[in-house]
């Protein structure tokens, strides 16, 4: 949402995309979500830019890239890194969702054969919620979205601020607030509730 907030283009190409899709007069609903291509690309962009950190307990003796990895090491992948390698990203520290809609082979489950896109992990150890989660955060953004237009809160001084900290996964320092204002017929955003 903050992402989203600072671009507008962004926010009206998804908007728009909802108003297609969806239609002014009808909810999101299950059978819209895999039309939703510039959504799943936001949702893709955020994941890129923001994302858990991703650690493996070495189960026996092994060697990785000539390094002798012991046995019950924690190997940490900095898939940070990975997501902003400008070999792999053009202008990857920039918000840009449209990079995900170039037909490319980009999915949650870490299937890319050159591994520069893994959000959630991949192989065995990845994710086991990832399905779970991708299809309610759909849902739920393109229902804020798609019900709600969306501003900074007054007195947010300087805006939306992007700023982060790290812990086990990064998280804004100052929490975003954020008013809607509904974009629903009369009558219809009380069915939305």
């Amino acid at each position: 949402m903050s992402e989203l907030l600072k671009s507008d283009r962004a926010m009206k190409s998804v908007q728009q995309e909802l108003d297609e899709i969806v239609g002014p007069d009808s909810l999101v609903e299950d059978h819209h979500l895999k039309d939703l291509k510039y959504l799943d690309a936001v949702i893709k962009e955020t994941c890129r830019l923001y994302l858990a950190l991703m650690n493996r307990t070495a189960s026996r003796a092994c060697t990785v890239g000539g390094y002798t990895v012991p046995q019950g090491s924690k190997v940490f992948v900095n898939s940070w890194a990975i997501h902003r390698d400008p070999q792999f990203w053009d202008e990857p520290s920039e918000f840009r969702p449209e990079r995900f809609l170039d037909g490319g082979t980009f999915d949650f489950m870490g299937s890319s054969s050159s591994f520069k896109y893994v959000p959630f992990g991949s192989g065995r150890r990845i994710c086991a919620g990832v399905s779970l989660a991708e299809r309610l955060l759909k849902y739920v953004l393109g229902s804020l979205l798609h019900r709600f237009e969306w501003r900074v809160a007054d007195g947010e001084e300087g805006g939306v601020d992007l700023s982060d900290e790290f812990t086990l996964f990064i998280k804004k320092k100052r929490p975003l607030v954020a008013v809607p204002a509904s974009r629903l017929p009369a009558g219809l955003e009380l069915l939305a509730y």
